[in-house]
């Protein structure tokens, strides 16, 4: 299920939720294959390895860093598919009230950076399942919502480091084919980001819109190629960009304040009288 940080982290901020069990399964490198029953919905926190978890019609795949959620009386069929011993923690909780679009009854994947953000954590919750009495269930109780509420900060910064990191790539892309017709639309197809939210991404990360950080770009290529003399204007404009030379004047003439000639000549006179 296609999920945001903000579904999950608002349905348990309001849920009334109730940790039922915590325990910890191993599988052997040489043992492929496991199952194990659950009786309400679950976290599975990968410690080490990687496996396949088919619930149903569905097949997920874990190891650290990415946090299966599954949901009730699901008998799960886990295949080991690397070539170390598989690990992962198990958190089972009910909640007290249900509704139709109830996240308790969704299978999903919540990706974080590492496994450091929830390990020692989930390691706690399972060394404390054992231990009676009221104040120890409190005590399990609260560090089951501190192990949520790290997961999704570990999510949510997940996501920005993927976003900071898919803008990145489009800046260079833009630096490296800048002289092509290129433009928001066609950036938002090849990297499969709707245009809208990769300008208000972008506009964030860079400070412009894609098409002013394209027109900056080729305009400060434009000011390094006028320094050669042995270019013409409608060759300047060519190499960055533009095919028609009149509006690449009119726009250095925007951007710079000078015409693409007059700047030429300041550069020119600049130099000489160094």
């Amino acid at each position: 299920m296609d999920l945001t940080m903000m579904d999950v982290t608002a349905y348990f901020a309001k849920a009334a939720v109730s940790l039922t069990n915590v325990f910890q399964e191993h599988i052997l490198a040489e043992h492929k294959l496991t199952h194990i029953h659950t009786q309400s919905s679950a976290f599975i926190f990968p410690v080490s390895g990687k496996a396949w978890v088919h619930s149903g019609r569905e097949k997920f795949f874990i190891t650290p860093g990415r946090i299966l959620h599954i949901h009730e009386r699901e008998t799960l069929h886990i295949e080991n598919c690397g070539e170390q011993d598989v690990q992962f923690i198990v958190a089972q909780y009910q909640v007290a009230i249900r509704s139709d679009d109830d996240l308790y009854d969704d299978a999903f994947v919540l990706r974080v950076s590492d496994t450091t953000i929830y390990l020692e954590d989930a390691v706690r919750l399972l060394d404390m399942q054992a231990l009676p009495g009221a104040m120890a269930a409190l005590q399990r109780r609260t560090l089951f919502f501190q192990l949520i509420e790290r997961c999704m900060e570990g999510v949510r910064d997940q996501q920005l480091q993927s976003t900071v990191d898919v803008m990145e790539s489009i800046v260079a892309y833009i630096q490296q084919h800048y002289r092509e017709k290129i433009n928001v639309t066609k950036i938002a197809e090849k990297f499969q980001i709707e245009r809208r939210r990769l300008a208000y991404l972008f506009e964030k990360h860079t400070g412009l819109s894609p098409n002013a950080y394209i027109t900056a770009y080729r305009i400060s290529k434009a000011k390094e190629l006028l320094e050669r003399v042995d270019l013409s204007i409608a060759e300047v404009a060519e190499r960055v960009g533009y095919d028609d030379c009149f509006y690449f004047s009119r726009v250095f003439k925007k951007q710079t304040g000078y015409a693409p000639s007059t700047y030429r000549r300041k550069q020119i006179v600049a130099w000489t009288t160094m």
